[in-house]
């Protein structure tokens, strides 16, 4: 080690984000030492992310991938983090499913109502409500209400997150050049990763950065299939649900008569510049305002919607919307957790924890080796 570097961790930690920073979590509940590196942006896809875990998806109304392990494990550390920081960011509670069509609530029904519910504390437990309206959204088919379901607040979190290792002078804000301020030996004794511009030198790294691997000598292989998602904020008179609702779009009530509406999904071509246009960001919000219109048709709209803020930024997705994780190929000090998607705020603390099992040796699964499709 180079007599300049004045610090000595377990691990590095490259990105605080929700997966890097569940991995600064884990690993110091472990006893490591820990140092994390960000740059803040402030239009990461962490901070702009709902925190939305929902126990059934898509058309085909199916459960989330490995939900009965993920969910479990996330209620655990989220709650375990609040009570660490002695604060409030995650929220439990049913969301709807309001159905658009008489098929979909048949559907839903045969597969989550008349199959009876499970007797685990974790198990999806569904229950069906009749419309036409629910508190000013338009439900003519009815709806479901599904449960456990939760909410993260993803920048408390990450804000309060960055304040406690802060106050462990174990948080570094840097916008690193990976390319030519990292420097990593192929050794697996000592501190063989090296970043002399902040005197800090780690046992491991980790690359838990999101798009920005693209950037990343030692991850540029990662095949990352990002995605732009917008979102916005409305303000809307009529809607009274204090419930978040899965619809045409998603909502998230946040007071004072606002909701989060999301979210759209444009694929980025991976050497393809991240740029935003008024075109697209214009065409993103017209669509999602129509989303959120076709939710609201009921008795109570009275047609008052106002968008207060646009936000958009781009998801690491994978290729196929399954993480990203393990050590490089040549540098087995160097591990990346990337790729979460959409899904972050359920899967980052239990991929969190496997991707610190596998640094102290446990073999990794397969599924999730972002090598896999070598």
């Amino acid at each position: 080690m180079r007599k300049s570097l004045i610090k000595n961790v377990d691990l590095i930690v490259l990105g605080a984000g929700l997966a890097g920073s569940a991995v600064a979590w884990q690993a110091h509940w472990r006893g490591w030492s820990v140092a994390i590196i960000d740059r803040l942006d402030a239009q990461s896809s962490s901070r702009v992310a709902a925190g939305l875990v929902t126990p059934v998806t898509g058309s085909r109304a199916a459960a989330s991938w490995r939900w009965s392990e993920f969910y479990p494990a996330a209620n655990l550390f989220y709650r375990q983090v609040e009570k660490a920081l002695s604060a409030s960011f995650w929220h439990v509670e049913p969301a709807l499913r309001v159905f658009r069509s008489e098929a979909e609530r048949e559907l839903v029904k045969g597969k989550w109502i008349e199959l009876g519910h499970h007797a685990e504390p974790n198990s999806i437990h569904a229950e069906l409500f009749s419309g036409p309206d629910w508190f000013g959204l338009n439900a003519p088919f009815g709806f479901c209400c599904f449960g456990p379901a939760a909410r993260l607040d993803t920048v408390a979190y990450i804000s309060e997150t960055k304040r406690h290792f802060e106050k462990l002078n174990a948080f570094h804000q840097c916008n690193l050049d990976c390319d030519h301020s990292i420097e990593i030996e192929s050794s697996h004794s000592g501190y063989p990763i090296e970043i002399s511009e902040l005197q800090l030198a780690g046992k491991r790294i980790v690359f838990c950065q999101g798009i920005a691997a693209r950037e990343n000598r030692y991850f540029r292989d990662l095949p990352l299939h990002p995605a732009r998602g917008d979102i916005l904020l409305v303000q809307s008179q009529d809607v009274r649900c204090k419930q978040v609702i899965h619809h045409d779009a998603w909502a998230v009530p946040v007071g004072d008569q606002r909701f989060l509406v999301g979210a759209t999904y444009d694929r980025i071509a991976m050497n393809e510049p991240i740029e935003s246009s008024d075109e697209k960001t214009n065409r993103f919000r017209d669509e999602l305002m129509r989303r959120w219109e076709s939710m609201t048709t009921g008795t109570f709209r009275s047609g008052q919607h106002v968008v207060v803020e646009q936000r958009w930024a781009v998801r690491p997705a994978s290729y196929d919307r399954h993480p990203l994780m393990g050590p490089h190929d040549v540098y087995r000090n160097a591990f990346c957790l990337n790729g979460l998607g959409s899904k972050g705020t359920l899967m980052a603390p239990r991929l969190a924890e496997m991707a610190i099992d596998s640094m102290e040796g446990s073999a990794l699964d397969p599924a999730l080796n972002w090598s896999r499709r070598k």
